[in-house]
């Protein structure tokens, strides 16, 4: 569980990025004569490393905001003070995961990574104090006698973790716990327009037990959306897809599993397939090659003897990269979906 979960209402002065293992987008927030910095995570330590995000333009939560909008400058207890305002993406109904996009933290290319999306509304931030942001997450500080890292104002103050904080495994499963996620808020006062920032890790599972926020296991229900198949939405818009893939095949001669994955191209073109590539959640790839006709399927042999590709049964994710390396589709299954051995499943 988060010690502090809080929210920090103020107005942006200034932005910075780290550029170390673990990057943030840092943005200093000013709340009545106190600086704070907000940290947003903007890639995963653990594989997969891109996030899952989701930027609503027009955000519309009349109980929420109008909530938000009254608070005073600076921090708020939520749990102390406020508990109506916690955000829970799996039971709250503000977002689903199939809602987010893949999105790195750097790509070439247009409107296509995190920072294409951020650091213009923080810039816009900088320039017109009419706009207030809402950071929700773990509250640090204050740190006397310590400079902020970025800012060098002091004492340090700050947000970290604005992001999902449940169905986390391994080192991350202590801060887990239902009412306590992480987001941005942004209110453009002079248009009463919100816009809304989630941010969650690849690696976390959206089947969370209600009372502790872990992942629950594979044969208990959960609430919210679930384990099973999920499809957040592709980087690039692509006409080729993953429908199917046979995940846990019968053992053929010497115990060899022949693993597949099927495609289609859904457009009304061929398309070719050279240099795209089939990737599992532990980055192992294998290339494609040849050409898929309009409305063609195509089934395709993993060649994990290679280095290619291998289907845990336990749970994972397959993921189509175009020529370019930009995510064209990624599809999600859970162990409930392989205990038929011989099996397709249906994405």
């Amino acid at each position: 569980m988060l010690k502090n979960y809080k929210v920090l209402k103020g107005t942006a002065s200034a932005l910075a990025l780290d550029d170390d293992n673990d990057p943030h987008i840092e943005i200093r927030i000013e709340a009545n004569g106190v600086s704070y910095r907000i940290a947003l995570n903007v890639r995963s330590k653990e594989s997969p490393h891109d996030l899952l995000y989701a930027n609503i333009v027009d955000f519309k939560h009349p109980v929420l905001t109008e909530a938000l909008e009254a608070l005073p400058m600076g921090l708020t207890d939520i749990r102390k003070d406020r508990p109506e305002l916690a955000i829970d993406y799996v039971r709250g109904g503000l977002i689903e995961r199939e809602d987010m996009n893949v999105a790195p933290f750097q790509l070439s290319g247009p409107k296509n990574d995190l920072r294409d999306f951020i650091e213009p509304i923080v810039q816009e931030g900088i320039a017109d104090t009419d706009v207030h942001f809402y950071a929700f997450g773990e509250a640090w500080g204050p740190e006397n006698n310590k400079p902020d890292e970025y800012f060098h104002f002091e004492p340090g103050n700050g947000i970290h973790d604005i992001h999902m904080n449940q169905g986390d495994g391994g080192s991350f499963k202590a801060t887990n716990a239902p009412n306590q996620d992480g987001a941005l808020l942004v209110h453009f006062n002079d248009t009463d327009e919100w816009v809304a920032i989630f941010l969650c890790f690849q690696s976390q599972n959206w089947n969370t037990d209600a009372a502790t926020g872990h992942p629950v296991s594979e044969n208990r229900g959960g609430q919210g959306r679930g384990e099973g198949t999920r499809r957040p939405q592709p980087v690039v818009a692509s006409s080729l897809r993953i429908i199917a893939a046979l995940i846990n095949p019968v053992n053929g001669e010497g115990g060899v599993e022949a693993e597949t994955v099927t495609l289609i191209n859904r457009s009304d073109m061929s398309v070719s397939l050279d240099g795209w590539k089939l990737e599992d959640e532990n980055g192992r790839t294998q290339t494609l090659s040849g050409t898929l006709a309009a409305g063609e399927l195509r089934t395709i042999a993993l060649n994990a003897a290679a280095g290619g590709p291998q289907l845990a049964n336990r749970g994972g994710d397959i993921i189509l990269r175009n020529g370019d390396g930009a995510v064209a589709d990624r599809v999600g299954y859970g162990k409930s979906e392989t205990a038929n051995e011989g099996w397709t499943t249906i994405f």
